[in-house]
């Protein structure tokens, strides 16, 4: 399965620019997320090729668009933490007639008043992380996190949820920001169950958006799960884990 995921830039109009990399890429699934209704109109016509959609469009730069060529099951728009903050959940059918279990997120980044040790953010990663800590199925979660690769709160997540993160030993990929080449992070993410193997993972030019847009390539083999080593969270970490979870 071929995954495009993008920070748009909500007053990022290069519409025109975005749609060639989407075309380009070869996605079987897209989701984007700082997108109003002005980007809803723009990109319209990715619905002939991506009849099935999730949409929550909005002004407040957390907005979310999901496109897909693949059937989707039980797909739903999910407020976690905050009411105008909007996540997805869904199924995707593989070709092969697997369902892959999809979450698509944009938790708001810290702000001043919020506790250092538990923000909305890391409330809304640890809530699906003990979602997919007890999925048997494959799972994929995908977006931006605000969050870099190297933190506490990243780490926890990969742990509790047990997923994979197809960027390690491979690099960075930074992300953030496209506008600045002497300081960038990776914010944007996609991370697997054992279930997947990486083909490819590529950073896409500039796009007019502060972020840069990702194209990853993942294959589901099963067997693989005998060979990945899954991460795996502590009781103490667990614990943590759920008091964030629950803060």
């Amino acid at each position: 399965v071929v995954i495009f995921t993008a920070n748009v830039l909500q007053d990022n109009r290069n519409y025109d620019v975005l749609l060639r990399q989407i075309k380009s890429s070869g996605a079987d699934i897209i989701f984007l997320v700082e997108t109003d209704q002005a980007w809803e109109k723009a990109l319209s016509g990715l619905e002939s090729a991506y009849p099935h959609t999730i949409k929550c469009p909005l002004d407040n730069t957390y907005g979310l668009l999901f496109y897909s060529r693949l059937p989707l099951r039980e797909p739903e728009v999910l407020f976690r933490t905050e009411r105008d903050v909007p996540s997805i959940k869904a199924e995707f059918l593989l070709p092969s007639g697997k369902w892959v279990r999809l979450y698509g997120l944009h938790p708001k980044p810290p702000v001043p008043h919020e506790s250092l040790s538990s923000t909305a953010k890391d409330k809304e990663l640890m809530k699906v992380a003990f979602e997919v800590e007890n999925e048997k199925d494959p799972c994929i979660v995908m977006g931006d996190l605000n969050d870099v690769a190297w933190s506490h709160v990243t780490e926890l997540f990969r742990k509790v949820s047990g997923l994979l993160d197809p960027r390690r030993g491979r690099g960075f990929y930074s992300t953030f920001s496209a506008d600045h080449w002497w300081m960038r992070f990776p914010l944007d993410y996609i991370f697997c169950s054992a279930h997947f193997g990486l083909i490819r993972m590529k950073r896409l030019p500039y796009n007019g958006s502060d972020h840069f847009a990702m194209v990853t390539h993942l294959r589901y083999e099963p067997s693989l799960r005998k060979v990945h080593e899954e991460p795996q969270a502590d009781a103490e970490e667990e614990q943590e884990a759920m008091e964030k979870a629950n803060s």
